[in-house]
């Protein structure tokens, strides 16, 4: 059966087994059935001790439960729960829910029960949500499982946002805590332990959801990563994609001897993918509820341009503060009005109305000022989004303020986010809005936060409609793979490359490196051919794959003229006896040095890093990761996001080409791509631009079995 009509089974059933049901208000099988009586589904109850739970029959056992049911919720111990599967899977029910805990988060015996759950699974071609899962809530169809308070009668119905979290207590209090403020909710799902359905199977379910707008998802970690991006990168085209990912630790635990695998950590990885394939990454419990909202309400904005419209001068300043601070996310910047906009303003005010934005009306103001101030702005072409900051407590301010917003807010495409604040009334002046169509916030911060969402919204949209997920940058040597092959034979099955062989290997990917030789231990520094070819002056280095970090070691020597070049010679094989020593011209560049590494992250493979390099990289942790492959549109993305950005805009008179440095990143991609599993790591540290091309000064590789 098409797994998406088999879920239509589990979140729309007709027909419910609650295995462990009782009369019991405070036992969770009694809570649950008591939820599910709402539901005007038949229900079928089973509990070996009762006759009868709230007028319904009880079923003694399972193999007396009717055939036809589409969904059993489990409520029994961890080992019951096992052979309740079992037994219901006699009956042909398809789907399950199971409320215990005691498996796999506790390890031994309980990760043995979860396993057996997943075999069965598998095996019998049926869907387990948990265990350790709070159930399903979808208000629309009152269905609900959760056995803990999840403030569900505050939700507004006809919801659209399907919640999937793998924490339920986070998920419930969190958006019982949001309904208090307005919240539409199409689904609540709770994942648990995940040993069988997952994120995937309900981001594609969603997906493809007539009535969900937006999805929004809490995960401590991803199953099938790759799997989820793809399926995201589809599916954010048409409905946002909200990600609350908590664990942001570094748990690359073999990145450990190179600088992109100290810099990366799963989370910064899983930070540049979520930007790659259009998801939208939140840090808290709010940003997750804020973002959600105004995602299922709002398509999205424009342009970045904010006008602010307030009758309390100091919010507006605070606002503006909020909207010009720098952000990780998307850039906002206050809108320039035209001079037509302040002069009508002005007119339809006061003479000392301050027009600029933001525009202060002062706490003078009446309701038609509001809504004539919101017509300026709403007809300004310079304005793409507008924050009203609505206060009740001037004189001249009334409930119909309300019906104001929501009416400029229907005759326009510009977002018109509310800031509010009144007392112990404000929730209920946030919900008024909500019901009326109209996003509202509690503070300033939120209210800017919720124009940047929209912001990025746009641009994932947008990016979508040009990008090819495939275009990374190809070159002519790199198509058949041969030179690839050519180089994995020269470096052997063994040894791990040296600086010669990872320059020789990045340098057939089009990326371009200094001339150079490598010297054997022995070889007479003046033996003809030893530099020839290599222009003055030149740089000395020890070349061994097992030396990875040659500066602290004295590995390097610069500046060496031909003169010097036999003296320099022998002091570097004194210091490393038996090492081969490599002889490159030393490269004059100009502006800062940058890094490209690629990692091989443990949860999403490979990954492709570019920021500021050199000896200080560490410490900058100026770097922007996506994943492999990598386009260049991609790439150029990853510059932009970095503090260093500004060099590339003819900073200090720099001229420096952003695009090839681009392609040098998209040309690594492919080379991670190609490689596969046999590359680990790889670092290019640094990349300078010298002479209109960006050039490689160091490079290592390291590879795997």
């Amino acid at each position: 059966m098409d797994k998406n009509r088999q879920l239509d089974r589990l979140l729309n059933p007709r027909k419910i087994a609650v295995i462990g049901a009782s009369n019991s208000e405070f036992k969770v099988g009694g809570i649950v059935f008591k939820r599910l009586l709402d539901s005007r589904r038949r229900l079928y109850p089973v509990n070996p001790k009762e006759t009868a739970i709230q007028g319904h029959k009880v079923y003694s056992d399972v193999a007396s439960l009717p055939h036809g049911i589409d969904l059993a919720v489990i409520t029994i111990s961890a080992a019951g729960a096992v052979n309740a599967v079992k037994q219901c899977i006699e009956q042909k029910i398809p789907n399950y829910i199971i409320v215990a805990g005691g498996f796999g988060e506790i390890c031994g015996e309980g990760r043995e029960l979860e396993n057996e759950l997943s075999r069965t699974a598998t095996a019998d071609a049926v869907n387990i949500l948990g265990p350790n899962s709070l159930g399903i809530f979808l208000p629309d169809e009152n269905i609900d499982t959760i056995f803990v308070e999840h403030g569900d009668k505050a939700l507004a119905r006809d919801g659209s946002v399907a919640c999937i979290v793998q924490s339920g207590s986070i998920g419930v209090e969190a958006l019982g805590y949001a309904s208090n403020t307005g919240y539409g909710m199409r689904a609540f799902i709770g994942l648990g332990n995940k040993s069988d359905l997952d994120e995937n199977d309900f981001l594609r379910y969603f997906g493809a959801d007539k009535k969900t707008r937006c999805l929004g998802f809490y995960l401590e970690n991803i199953e099938n990563g790759r799997q989820f991006l793809a399926s995201a990168r589809s599916i954010s085209q048409k409905k946002p994609i909200v990600v609350l990912k908590a664990g942001m630790t570094h748990t690359a635990a073999n990145a450990v001897s190179s600088h992109t695998g100290k810099l990366a950590g799963s989370d910064n990885v899983i930070s540049g993918a979520f930007r790659q394939f259009g998801i939208q990454r939140v840090y808290d419990d709010e940003e997750f509820c804020d973002a959600t909202k105004v995602l299922s309400m709002l398509p999205g904005s424009p342009g970045n341009r904010v006008a602010v419209l307030t009758a309390a001068g100091g919010y507006g300043v605070m606002c503006t503060d909020f909207i010009e601070k720098k952000s990780a996310r998307v850039p906002l910047v206050m809108a320039r009005l035209a001079q037509a906009t302040k002069d009508r303003i002005k007119a339809d005010t006061f003479e000392f109305t301050s027009c600029e934005n933001p525009v202060d009306i002062t706490a003078s103001a009446g309701d038609d000022m509001f809504s004539k101030g919101l017509d300026a702005l709403i007809d300004d072409p310079g304005v793409d989004i507008i924050i009203c900051i609505a206060f009740f407590a001037p004189p001249g301010v009334t409930e119909n303020l309300i019906d104001i917003i929501v009416d400029k807010n229907a005759r326009t495409d510009k977002p018109i986010l509310v800031f509010t604040k009144y007392g112990p009334f404000t929730d209920n002046r946030i919900k008024n809005f909500f019901h009326a169509g109209v996003v509202a916030f509690p503070s300033v911060e939120r209210a800017v936060k919720a124009a940047r969402f929209l912001v990025e919204r746009t641009q994932i949209k947008q990016r979508s409609i040009k990008e090819d997920p495939a275009g990374f940058a190809k070159t002519e040597s790199a198509e058949t793979g041969t030179a690839l092959a050519d180089w994995l034979k020269t470096v052997g099955p063994s040894r791990q490359p040296d600086e010669f062989d990872a320059k020789q290997l990045v340098s057939r990917y089009g990326i371009r490196v200094p001339r150079s030789h490598r010297a054997a231990a022995g070889d007479d520094p003046d033996r003809e051919g030893i530099a020839q070819g290599i222009d003055p002056p030149y740089v000395l280095k020890v070349c061994s794959g097992d030396i990875l970090h040659k500066t602290e070691l004295q590995g390097v020597m610069l500046n060496i003229e031909p003169s010097g070049l036999s003296e320099s010679f022998l002091q570097m094989e004194q210091r490393f006896p038996g090492q081969p020593i490599l002889v490159e011209h030393q490269t004059t560049f100009t502006g800062p040095e940058f890094i490209i590494g690629v990692i091989n992250d443990p949860a999403m493979g490979h990954a492709v890093m570019v920021g500021a390099g050199g000896i200080f990289t560490e410490i900058y942790k100026d770097t922007a990761f996506r994943l492999v492959p990598c386009s260049i549109s991609d790439a150029m993305d990853m510059i932009d996001e970095l503090a260093l950005a500004p060099v590339f805009d003819n900073f200090r008179g720099m001229d420096l080409d952003k695009e090839k440095l681009a392609v040098a990143v998209s040309q690594v991609s492919r080379l991670a791509h190609d490689m596969g599993d046999r590359l680990n790591q790889l670092d290019i540290n640094p990349i300078v631009y010298s002479k209109g091309e960006w050039t490689a000064l160091d490079v290592k590789v390291m590879l795997g079995p």
